[in-house]
């Protein structure tokens, strides 16, 4: 089982300019209530033996989202163990900079519906 944790900030004092360097956010974002859906996708093909024993596994996933966040939110999203996440495919909103050191999904988000990722989880059998 993986759990998922994350928070989100939303800083007050950023330059105009700020937005513009982000073409996947349009500025002055605002919506009467902020909130942000996440859905992980998963689909698992896998071989059992007859008595249960996985002979190969495959696990591919994304992350989809809805935004509707106001402003510009800077936010983050950990794996409780990121080292069975392997071949990530991300949105331009990441800072793979930042996922690539820390293992930390940091971004401001699109507003509206977005892929964050794509993923395949290594094989676990053995």
């Amino acid at each position: 089982t993986q759990t998922l944790t994350g928070s989100a900030s939303h800083p007050q004092n950023l330059d105009s300019g700020t937005t513009s360097n982000m073409p996947w956010r349009r500025s002055n974002v605002s919506h009467p209530t902020n909130e942000i859906y996440v859905d992980l996708v998963e689909e698992i093909d896998c071989i059992l033996t007859s008595s249960g024993t996985v002979i190969s596994s495959d696990i591919n996933g994304s992350i989809q989202c809805v935004s509707k966040l106001s402003g510009v939110p800077d936010l983050t999203l950990t794996f409780k163990d990121s080292s069975v996440i392997d071949d990530c495919c991300f949105h331009p909103c990441i800072r793979y900079g930042r996922y690539d050191e820390e293992k930390v999904i940091s971004f401001v988000p699109p507003d509206g519906a977005f892929e964050l990722m794509r993923y395949r989880v290594k094989n676990l059998s053995g």
